[in-house]
Order: structure tokens, then sequence, then C-alpha cells
């Protein structure tokens, strides 16, 4: 087991890296890259889904043309950019599709919490998917870990 010092520092790095990822996000959005393509509704909230042409999605606009509909989205776009920027909102996930990926952000803003660094292996239960599983299945513990590969 690492000791106090080391998981303090490598829990710091995992922060740098999530901070420095909403920020490479925001300047995506500022200069165009990237731009909100979608909502996903979860149950604790609500999340921005963005890409673009960099992420192999099309990039939102007015199907008629609309100024006033590419403003708005562009007015979206700076709004989810500031809270990346004032730590309002965090990267939340990436997900994979068939068209590309996607980047999606949140934060309380949206019902969201703020998302804690951890590190695999510590000794949080909420880390270990293994006791999770004994714990709300009522398994016996000694049957999962006859099965777990190293």
């Amino acid at each position: 087991m690492a000791n106090q010092q080391e998981i303090i520092k490598a829990l710091e790095k995992v922060r740098s890296i999530k901070r420095s990822l909403a920020i490479i996000t925001a300047i995506l959005l500022l200069t165009g890259q990237i731009t909100i393509i979608g909502v996903f509704v979860t149950p604790r909230g609500f999340r921005a889904s963005l890409g673009g042409p960099i992420t192999g999605q099309q990039r939102l606009v007015s199907k008629t043309g609309n100024p006033l509909v590419n403003l708005t989205i562009d007015l979206i776009d700076i709004f989810i950019a500031k809270f990346l920027i004032t730590g309002q909102f965090s990267v939340t996930g990436v997900v994979l599709n068939p068209a590309g990926l996607s980047i999606n952000v949140g934060g309380p803003l949206l019902g969201l919490p703020h998302l804690r660094p951890t590190l695999p292996g510590l000794d949080d239960p909420h880390d270990n998917i293994y006791k999770l599983l004994c714990e709300h299945l009522n398994l016996n513990p000694k049957l999962i870990e006859n099965h777990i590969r190293e």
C-alpha cells in the first residue's frame, strides 16, 4: 500500500489532468472546433454532449441557416466554456459511437455533483467493484476472489 504522501501526489496529478481536460475542451469550444450536439438526461442530472469535426461529429448549426439559431448555439458554447474555465463544469466522460466520439460535460449547475478524483485499489469500498458486488448482491467474497484474473 502506498503511503499517504504518494496517494496525495497521485490524486493531485489526477486533479491536474481533469483540469487540463476542462481547459482544452473550453478552448475547443471557443475556437469552434466542437459545439454542443445534445444533452443527456440521467437520474442525477443533465450532461451536455459536445462534438464537431475534430471528434468525427457534425458541428451543430441551424438547418435553415437562421442566424438567430446559430447565435444561440454559439452563446450556449460560450457559457459551457466559461463554466469549464471557472471549474463549475468538468469533463464527465467520452462516448464512442459509430460516427465518432462526443465529450460529455456537466456539473452542479446541471444537477451533477463535482466528481472527486479517486485511485483504483485504495481502501475506499466504492473504488472496488468486487466489494460492491459482494455487498449489494449478498455474495460470498471468496466466490468472486476465485474468479478474478490477475
